[in-house]
């Protein structure tokens, strides 16, 4: 009976470790999509206060400074590409989480299911075992000549050869 019961407990406790691991591969996510929104929100700040910063001059500003910017928009663009791929990423993950932890209910359903026909079949199996010692310790009744003639017939020459 335990070797029926084991395989499910085992089930059950492997299911709740992946439920664990889930919940903590979702805060994971969650903590390094914070991040990315914190570094996006910075740089917008920087841009930002470096196209409110910048004085209208009557003559074009120096290569120098546009070299620098220039090198500026291109670790913006890569850092917001990083992020969007990031994003991406997340988006998947959490699709991928969502259909396995469905999976895993669905997977919890049939436990339970086939858990509850394996306990239905251990009742049915020790009724029946039940039944059975009954039926061995009741004695048999003896048969009467007018129940059984031929019976009683063969028990009679029996005892006599």
């Amino acid at each position: 009976m335990n070797t029926t019961t084991s395989p499910a407990t085992q089930e059950t406790a492997h299911l709740e470790k992946l439920r664990a691991q889930i919940s903590t591969d979702i805060e994971d996510m969650q903590q390094k999509e914070s991040s990315l929104r914190e570094y996006e929100q910075r740089l917008r700040l920087l841009v930002e206060h470096a196209h409110n910063s910048r004085a209208p001059l009557a003559t074009p500003p120096p290569a120098l400074n546009q070299g620098i910017l220039d090198a500026e928009w291109e670790k913006y663009r890569r850092a917001h590409a990083l992020l969007e791929a990031a994003r991406r990423g997340l988006c998947d993950d959490r699709l991928a989480l969502k259909d396995r932890e469905e999976r895993m209910q669905l997977r919890e359903v049939e436990v339970a299911r086939r858990e509850a026909w394996v306990k239905v079949r251990e009742q049915e199996l020790e009724a029946q075992a039940r039944a059975r010692a009954l039926e061995l310790a009741q004695p048999k009744p003896k048969s009467s000549f007018t129940a059984a003639p031929f019976l009683a017939a063969r028990n009679l020459l029996m005892r006599h050869s």
